[in-house]
């Protein structure tokens, strides 16, 4: 592999199956993944449940998963793809931006997850993170996520700060308050497993909790993240 991250010519290619429900739109992710030298399409389908038909003969290394329609079907096609071919890396194209279905689709199973507004160069930057073993969040559901514990819910900046806590630990406290490990984390928030830990340990500090539970609670509290979310 090439510093970049992509692979060199004598390297196999990350196979890739898109699995989406419009025709237009797989045509559009097709282009961009064959025009790439590392990577390439191996088969497509309509959805992620009639792709799983396809898995021993295609092979794929990562599938591209579309939740524009039929979310909750998808997410749960993800967790049978998962049961049967756990290698298979799951990456997950969102329709909506506001990182409604991310803890949803990580939970199912998914190695990765940006939106519909993500650019050629994300997409195949999340293709390659996920293939070689890495989990994949866009900066925009990250970006999403934070706003939504920093300004929404109704709570202002100005009560999103009392408790002292820096932008990247909040970032964190909403990946801990949904169920991420350190590792997860490290991986989404590109940082080493060590970092995270100190962050946490610090965030733990200031609010004065000693356990995951009492993070989850608080979160709930805020109203930062949903019960069907934890």
């Amino acid at each position: 592999m090439n510093e970049d991250g992509t692979f060199t010519g004598q390297e196999t290619k990350v196979r890739v199956m898109l699995c989406h429900s419009f025709p237009v739109a797989r045509i559009g992710l097709r282009t961009i993944i064959n025009g790439e030298r590392d990577m390439e399409v191996v088969g497509e389908a309509e959805s992620v449940e009639a792709g799983l038909a396809s898995l021993d003969e295609l092979s794929p290394d990562v599938i591209l998963a579309d939740l524009c329609g039929g979310a909750l079907e998808g997410l749960d096609a993800i967790r049978t793809l998962k049961n049967v071919a756990p290698q298979v890396r799951v990456l997950v194209r969102a329709y909506q931006r506001n990182g409604e279905y991310f803890p949803l689709a990580m939970r199912a199973g998914a190695d990765g997850y940006f939106t519909r507004d993500a650019g050629p160069a994300e997409v195949a930057s999340a293709i390659r993170t996920v293939a070689r073993g890495q989990n994949y969040l866009d900066l925009a559901t990250v970006t999403q996520l934070v706003t939504t514990f920093v300004g929404g819910n109704g709570r202002t900046h100005a009560d999103s700060s009392a408790d002292g806590l820096t932008e990247r630990e909040r970032e964190i406290l909403c990946l801990v308050a949904t169920d991420h490990t350190n590792g997860e984390i490290a991986d989404v928030l590109h940082l080493s497993k060590q970092t995270v830990h100190n962050i946490r340990a610090r965030l733990m500090e200031k609010l004065g909790f000693h356990d995951r539970l009492q993070l989850v609670k608080y979160a709930l509290r805020r109203r930062i993240v949903g019960l069907e979310e934890v």
